[in-house]
């Protein structure tokens, strides 16, 4: 298998890692790729030999911080969601966009070291109407130091130990998700049955 894998052209591993990144963070199709694992392969790939770590963790850094970009751009672009669809997604989006509004570049930062948020913050900071120098001063750092921190961390321990605490972190954003839709609700049920009374 270290034949084979040595036997990769290091600039199109490089290159392969670069746009799987880019396309985790600023396509919503970043909710479904598995960003992490892009990062814990170029990581054991770098422990291997194959890719050399300083261009590994540079090309990770420079693609988690260009997907972020890209997903803040697409955002101020886009109204949110039209009156046509689903009144509970309408809400949906609206509570992020006041949730960042009210959070500010503390969300920013956070999402990116939770699962799908990583995804869909940095476009809702866009929607919401976030000055682009305040989302740049948050997001910028930190998903370069998510990226570097993940590829150093799968270089120097086991990729089962990185993939788990990964996996982890995966499955934190979709439940902080699905919780606050929860705790959402519940409000509104017991908003409507107060005001029954």
């Amino acid at each position: 298998m270290s034949e084979l894998l040595g036997q990769l052209s290091p600039p199109l591993v490089l290159i392969v890692g670069w746009l799987l990144i880019v396309a985790e963070a600023g396509l919503l199709i970043g909710v479904l790729l598995p960003g992490t694992s892009v990062l814990v392969a170029l990581g054991y790939l770098s422990h291997l030999g194959v890719v050399p770590l300083g261009a590994t963790i540079a090309v990770a850094a420079f693609a988690a911080v260009t997907g972020t970009q890209l997903s803040f751009l697409l955002g101020r672009r886009r109204k949110g969601p039209s009156a046509t669809r689903l009144d509970a997604l309408s809400r949906f989006w609206e509570r992020g966009r006041l949730l960042l509004v009210r959070r500010g570049v503390w969300a920013v930062m956070v999402g990116q070291w939770l699962g799908s948020a990583r995804t869909l913050v940095p476009r809702l900071a866009g929607w919401s109407g976030m000055p682009y120098r305040a989302f740049a001063c948050a997001s910028m750092p930190v998903a370069g130091t998510w990226a570097a921190t993940l590829v150093t961390l799968s270089r120097c321990m086991a990729p089962e130990v990185i993939h788990q605490i990964t996996s982890h972190l995966a499955l934190a954003g979709p439940s902080a998700v699905a919780l606050l839709l929860l705790i959402f609700w519940l409000r509104h049920h017991r908003q409507a049955g107060n005001q029954g009374r």
